[in-house]
């Protein structure tokens, strides 16, 4: 990068110099009268007889238009045979049409030699319509029959595994996957004839399809109940494997109970918060029962320590405090703003002496911000070590 010292004395040794630096001379203008240079012609250019006689038209090329697939070149859609290219008659109509279709496969039976419509696996009949597989007739389905149900409603069904009659799919003797083709069961009973959806022992609670038994593996024979191998989570476990006996299992029809007890505040710290303290906040945020509540922890769980009544002032909140162990507190702050109009603001404050122990400090430092999400409403926040630092002013400070 030049600096401005070097392009100041580049311009001093400029004008000192003149001789040296001429003048450019302006360019020409343009002389009207000169004929441009024609470019050299092409020699893979087409020319106008060429293109006509290979059949290529000069029309612009439209993007969005297709080729026809099987469209003969120069030609339009029925103007000739795609089979024999002849120019008199179309596909449908031509000879060789028959000895064309001979490779063709069909998509019902997977044969050479002709197409679906022709096939000759295809019964008379009319295939397209509904067919009762109870009665036989056609109509009305078998939800619709109105004829009592016979051999269970599959008198007239046709399987399309063993192409036997009398049965659907996943009856039938060859089919091992039932309704499952790809594996599997229903997790409930471990039958294959039917989804979990559908199941019969659907209110009971044992599942057999998660220790991997089916009813194609074992018939209706009784199934095998012997050691189940569990994964068991947890820290106060000396292994997470453990083994337990199928047969002992717990009755089915007894429901699990639902361990009640304080919600966990933080899951590092392991503090937990008590229902009073949520029915404190409410009632203080809702019904103005108190001015403050304080909360302090006890054998980890955040319990109410005191509450102050409406009536009470500022210092006597203050007074509260004690000076050698942590709180957490909410006041709730009333006032007048300019516009003469009453409002209220409810202050979080977590007092942390400096003259109290170290550990107690790190717990409730970890432990509040999960406790401030348990008392939905809070609107500012303070952090004191000192009664200076949440004074009356401060607090009006913030509120207004």
């Amino acid at each position: 990068m030049v600096s401005q010292r070097q392009r100041l004395a580049r311009k001093k040794y400029k004008a000192e110099h003149p001789e040296l630096f001429p003048n450019p001379e302006p360019t020409p203008p343009k002389d009207p009268d000169k004929k441009k240079k024609k470019k050299p012609k092409s020699p893979f250019k087409r020319k106008k007889g060429e293109s006509k006689e290979l059949g290529v038209t000069n029309k612009p090329f439209k993007s969005n238009s297709r080729k026809h697939p099987l469209r003969v070149p120069g030609m339009k859609p029925g103007e000739s045979c795609f089979i024999c290219k002849a120019k008199d008659h179309i596909a449908k109509f031509c000879a060789q049409k028959a000895e064309w279709e001979k490779n063709k496969i069909c998509l019902r039976c997977r044969r050479r030699g002709h197409r679906a419509k022709n096939c000759p696996e295809v019964n008379d009949g009319p295939k397209d319509g509904k067919i009762c597989y109870n009665c036989g007739e056609t109509g009305h389905s078998l939800s619709n029959c109105p004829q009592p149900l016979q051999d269970g409603g599959t008198k007239f069904a046709e399987c399309f595994v063993c192409n036997g009659r009398g049965h659907l799919s996943k009856n039938c003797p060859q089919n091992a996957h039932g309704i499952y083709p790809k594996g599997g069961c229903c997790k409930i009973c471990g039958g294959v004839t039917h989804l979990a959806k559908d199941c019969p022992e659907k209110g009971k609670k044992e599942s057999f399809a998660a220790n991997g038994y089916g009813n194609a593996a074992f018939g209706s024979e009784e199934r095998p109940r012997n050691q189940v191998t569990k994964l068991v989570s947890g820290d106060d476990l000396e292994d997470d494997f453990m083994v337990e006996n199928s047969s002992k299992s717990r009755n089915v029809d007894e429901k699990p109970k639902k361990k009640k007890g304080p919600t966990v505040a933080n899951a590092a710290s392991g503090i937990a918060v008590s229902d009073e303290c949520k029915i404190k906040f409410q009632e203080l945020k809702a019904k103005r029962n108190y001015r403050f509540i304080l909360f302090k922890i006890v054998d980890q769980e955040v319990v109410v320590d005191k509450v102050g009544s409406p009536n009470e002032t500022y210092e006597d909140f203050t007074a509260s405090f004690p000076s050698n162990e942590c709180r957490y507190a909410i006041f709730d702050f009333d006032f007048t703003t300019h516009e003469n109009c009453q409002k209220s603001k409810i202050f979080f404050i977590a007092w942390a002496p400096d003259a109290s122990k170290v550990r107690e400090k790190m717990v409730y430092a970890s432990s509040k911000d999960r406790f401030k999400r348990e008392l939905d409403g809070i609107q500012f926040e303070l952090q004191a070590t000192d009664p200076s630092e949440m004074s009356f002013d401060i607090i009006k400070s913030r509120a207004y």
